[in-house]
């Protein structure tokens, strides 16, 4: 189940912050899940985030955008 990336690609010649790179990758892993669903905990681990608020910052954002819905306070789910 495909689905197409949300985030505009990068333009040549622009730097992206490392707020973007994450959000991409958290975005990128989510889209991976066979279900659509993903523990918090994991992304932080697989994405070697140091600070896990970081995450949380991320599902917000993502959350009142209407791209994901929080499950549980740990699980998201990709609308």
């Amino acid at each position: 189940q495909s689905r197409s990336n949300p985030l505009p690609p990068e333009t040549p010649g622009t730097t992206c912050c490392s707020l973007c790179v994450l959000t991409r990758n958290f975005v990128q892993l989510l889209q991976e899940r066979k279900n659509g669903e993903l523990d918090l905990q994991f992304a932080v681990r697989a994405l070697a985030v140091g600070q896990k608020r970081r995450i949380y910052d991320i599902t917000n954002v993502l959350e009142g955008v209407g791209l994901i819905v929080k499950i549980s306070k740990s699980r998201v789910k990709w609308m």
